[in-house]
């Protein structure tokens, strides 16, 4: 029996529509570049997504749809009230509060070169940490507390302004607001800590084991997944999903219990990572210039090559998950959620990391108590319009021909419906 030479064709093609997913390489809503000779390193984004702040060697404050509101100063550490209105930054020993419109309220000094800073929800209360002090002050700029302690990684102001978590090059420490101690773990010496929006959770990286402790300082659980270490982290607000990046380029995806939901390749070194509040998108950015989102089921959606390597705490997501931020050397880009539309199935996870559980003790030793310590700004008018949104590029446009060049192939070996 003849068979019609096209009928071959016909079958391959209709394969490539079922093995072939449809992800493609999306193009940023917009770029806008950092001035001539300034570096940028990382970016903020407050959660209503009306805020975004590029930090480095210039901060560069933009709307959602890329228009630069201003631009002066300098700021290697940034973080911004839930609203947008209020920005806290810090370069070498000064940590400075600005409001949305670019006037600087107070600049206060930490007495060492500041390593982060935090601001609370509704910007009341502002905290910052680096050498061997920590130190805390109400929107006023009037001292709050201040005290001593080991070599601060990170720091974060608990959402519920209960408590201020430290981790140090030996513990893992809480402090009230007037930074008197509360617990402590010294069996770790963790660098990044992440909270959950109702302060109830308290999760921090130790190499490639993640720990949860409750508000109050119990360890929850602890759990290890073999593989690279752990160099970024986020947790989404609502408390339902934790991401961390590794060094090993992959990136991984839990829920509030520790269960693994997923493993990704995320390029070279997962440097940056961010989640929206219900854990729905997920970013990752890596230090060979890759840019990934990805949805809770760990689908990757779409990717983005950057012109220089993504750097920790460069990549930000909004809290409806609307926005997508990030920054590398040069520019700083925005992204759509709404131009990841592809849908494909969910591949399966690359592997569950045979997870076990660590050591969970009852309690936390409690620490001694440590004695206490007892104008407009210059900007820049000019504007970058927001770029329209370009259309994507990658695989997506061959893909929609396949239907047609299936319809003419199939006339023409003659089979019909």
């Amino acid at each position: 029996m003849h068979t019609c030479p096209s009928a071959r064709i016909l079958k391959l093609l209709l394969l490539l529509c079922i093995l072939v997913p449809a992800v493609q390489a999306v193009d940023p809503l917009w770029t806008v570049p950092a001035y001539p000779g300034v570096e940028l390193s990382t970016v903020a984004l407050s959660h209503d997504g009306s805020t975004i702040v590029a930090g480095g060697d210039r901060l560069i404050v933009l709307s959602p749809d890329g228009t630069k509101l201003w631009s002066a100063w300098s700021g290697t550490t940034v973080d911004l009230s839930r609203d947008g209105s209020y920005i806290v930054t810090s370069q070498g020993p000064t940590v400075r509060l600005f409001t949305r419109q670019g006037t600087m309220l107070w600049d206060q000094s930490l007495g060492d070169t500041v390593t982060d800073v935090s601001i609370s929800p509704d910007a009341s209360m502002i905290a910052a940490g680096g050498g061997s002090y920590v130190q805390s002050w109400y929107n006023s700029g009037s001292g709050l507390g201040r005290n001593v302690t080991e070599t601060v990684h990170d720091i974060k102001l608990s959402p519920v302004k209960d408590q201020i978590i430290v981790t140090t090059a030996k513990a893992l420490r809480s402090f009230n607001l007037s930074y008197v101690p509360n617990w402590y773990d010294d069996s770790i010496s963790p660098g990044i800590v992440a909270i959950s929006g109702d302060g109830t959770g308290i999760v921090i990286p130790n190499g490639n084991h993640i720990r949860m402790y409750h508000g109050s300082g119990t360890l929850l659980w602890d759990r290890s997944f073999p593989g690279g270490n752990i160099i970024s982290l986020a947790y989404s607000w609502d408390g339902s999903t934790i991401i961390a990046g590794r060094d090993d380029g992959t990136v991984l995806a839990l829920d509030r219990d520790g269960n693994l939901l997923f493993t990704a390749k995320a390029g070279v070194w997962a440097m940056s990572v961010g989640v929206s509040d219900d854990g729905s998108t997920i970013a990752t950015g890596s230090i060979d210039n890759q840019i990934r989102v990805f949805n809770r089921q760990g689908t990757l959606l779409g990717s983005y090559k950057t012109q220089s390597p993504i750097k920790s705490r460069s990549v930000a997501v909004s809290g409806d998950g609307s926005l997508i931020v990030a920054v590398d050397l040069s520019d700083v880009y925005g992204f759509s959620r709404s131009g990841f539309t592809v849908t494909v199935a969910s591949p399966a996870p690359e592997g569950t990391g045979n997870v076990s559980a660590g050591t969970i003790p009852g309690n936390v030793t409690p620490v001694i108590t440590l004695p206490a310590l007892t104008s407009p700004v210059p900007y820049g008018n000019a504007s970058v319009p927001a770029a329209g949104t370009t259309p994507s590029s990658g695989l997506s446009w061959i893909l929609t021909l396949v239907p047609l060049a299936v319809v003419l192939l199939a006339r023409k070996c003659g089979i019909r419906s």
